[in-house]
């Protein structure tokens, strides 16, 4: 079998990342490992978790299993001691945990909707990074990347609580920058626009969502998974080493164009594409 652990600008780190089990995740818990890193891949849906390791152990990489819901203070701060004790210490936390998009519009919405997504995608967050910044503190190299999406700095009247909760999560971005600095922890985010899933339905096997998008994304495509993993990596990495509280935006060009964001309302996520 070859290895094709080549290049390893996250050799020995050591590495958490929610939501690891599929999407985006998945593509983020295979690229840290193929840069070198430990990956712990926690998920709360086991049979993803084993599928996501299966390919790491294949690539050559190394990876722990961590199966767990983010949903209470108590699982989160579980969820670091694990891994620590699991890794041996902890470099990077990587926050990509979210709940699948509801479709309601405003006035709709429920309160059960509502607390899912500020849970999953601002309180765990939060409550992960201050459980887990000792142990970055004590790495010397400590990083936190949060992915977000070109939503939260979006109006939207479908899926609003999503757009609500990843601009929350951009501010809480900013601001764990600012407490953690000084303890030489950086803390960055990552936002998405289009990806196409790597598996599955691609948002560019529908001809009319492939024209949109040409018209409306400057380079003409969705993003693959891995160039999001790519954009993690860097942040996670020694060659980030000056970059902090930024909000890094991978979509294709798609946020400065016009029309980019009443083209998107009309697209499923939760078939083809994420977002």
């Amino acid at each position: 079998m070859t290895n094709e652990i080549k290049t390893q600008s996250l050799q020995g780190m050591r590495a958490i990342v929610t939501g690891g089990g599929r999407g985006i995740g998945e593509g983020i818990c295979l690229e840290l490992a193929l840069e070198g890193a430990i990956v712990a891949v926690v998920d709360h849906n086991e049979n993803s978790i084993d599928k996501v390791i299966k390919k790491i152990l294949k690539l050559g990489g190394s990876a722990v299993k961590i199966c767990s819901d983010i949903g209470t203070k108590e699982a989160c701060q579980q969820i670091i001691n694990t891994a620590v004790d699991k890794l041996g210490g902890l470099d990077i936390l990587v926050n990509n945990a979210a709940p699948s998009r509801d479709k309601s519009k405003a006035g709709n919405i429920t309160d059960a909707d509502w607390d899912i997504h500020q849970n999953i995608v601002l309180n765990a967050p939060a409550i992960l990074a201050d459980a887990a910044s000792k142990h970055l503190k004590m790495s010397g190299q400590g990083a936190i990347v949060n992915i977000s999406s070109v939503l939260g700095e979006q109006i939207g009247s479908i899926s609003w609580p999503y757009h609500v909760s990843k601009a929350g999560l951009n501010h809480l971005t900013r601001w764990l920058a600012v407490r953690f600095g000084s303890e030489g922890i950086r803390v960055n985010a990552v936002s998405p626009g289009l990806v196409d899933r790597d598996e599955g339905p691609k948002l560019s096997d529908n001809l009319a969502h492939k024209a949109l998008v040409k018209e409306v994304i400057p380079l003409g495509r969705p993003a693959k998974t891995k160039e999001i993993a790519q954009a993690v990596a860097f942040l996670c990495s020694k060659k980030s080493s000056y970059i902090t509280g930024q909000i890094l935006v991978v979509d294709g060009g798609g946020n400065i164009c016009e029309g980019f964001s009443n083209t998107i309302k009309g697209f499923d996520f939760s078939k083809n594409n994420s977002l």
